[in-house]
């Protein structure tokens, strides 16, 4: 279970052991529930866990209690993908870090025998001062673990010779090397600057039903993320499903005339 937010040692235990308690309650009636990454759902099907690839898929490639935290927003990832299959396009994914998303997609989807590209971007450094403010570098950078990220995420995608595992600075790196038709694009940069930047430049590209997901859209701690998404999407008509997770999802519609 992990619960986060309070600043007080004190009243995050005092949080967690309040949500322990309701799981406990819960779980005596054998009722289903979901208390972690913040969430608290009660009594739903929690239909995920019936999906045997993919809950099979997830827990070989969790490797601590916060992979295994995130089950209902790789979930989300999943059907994501799943569903961008029906439309034209590859799949990006903007903001990598260890691969842990993008390993459980590609494996739940089989991707290697899918004709499509999966482009996968990160600095593999943390957020880059050019492209992220000090605020977000101090939510960000301290909490991950760089040294040799790079090198791990290319050996893991070695079996997939269609996912392209890209080096650089978003979005200066997409100038360099994307896709002209896009499915699927995932953004979890954690950096206004930074997302914004990758949705100037391939929004237009995604497909009429392709999808973008946006892993930190409905994070209360990262308010400049969340206010430059959701202004981004309504200058363009654009509406936005802020999910329980946190995730934040756009179905693109092409504008018909009338």
């Amino acid at each position: 279970m992990t619960i986060y937010g309070p600043s007080r040692e004190e009243d995050l235990l005092e949080a967690w052991q309040h949500a322990k308690g309701i799981q406990d309650i819960y779980n005596k009636y054998e009722m289903p529930n979901f208390v972690s990454d913040n969430m608290i759902a009660l009594n739903r099907s929690l239909s995920f866990v019936h999906d045997r690839k993919f809950f099979q898929t997830f827990q070989e490639f969790a490797a601590d209690d916060a992979d295994f935290a995130k089950l209902w927003r790789l979930h989300t990832y999943c059907w994501a993908g799943r569903s961008a299959l029906s439309v034209d396009g590859d799949f990006v994914e903007c903001g990598v870090y260890k691969g842990f998303y993008s390993s459980v997609l590609v494996r739940y989807l089989s991707f290697a025998d899918i004709p499509r590209q999966m482009y996968l971007y990160d600095t593999f450094e943390g957020l880059p001062e050019a492209q992220s403010s000090a605020q977000e570098r101090l939510a960000t950078n301290p909490y991950y673990d760089w040294e040799g990220t790079h090198d791990e995420v290319v050996k893991r995608f070695a079996d997939f010779p269609n996912v392209h595992v890209i080096k650089g600075t978003v979005p200066e790196i997409l100038e360099q090397r994307s896709p002209a038709r896009i499915a699927l694009l995932h953004l979890d940069m954690n950096a206004a600057m930074a997302e914004t930047g990758a949705l100037d430049l391939l929004f237009d590209r995604v497909s009429d039903g392709g999808i973008v997901l946006m892993d930190d859209f409905g994070r209360y701690d990262l308010p400049g993320l969340f206010g430059a998404l959701y202004n981004w999407m309504l200058d363009r008509g654009c509406p936005v499903l802020e999910l329980p997770t946190g995730q934040g999802l756009v179905i693109k519609r092409a504008r018909r005339p009338g």
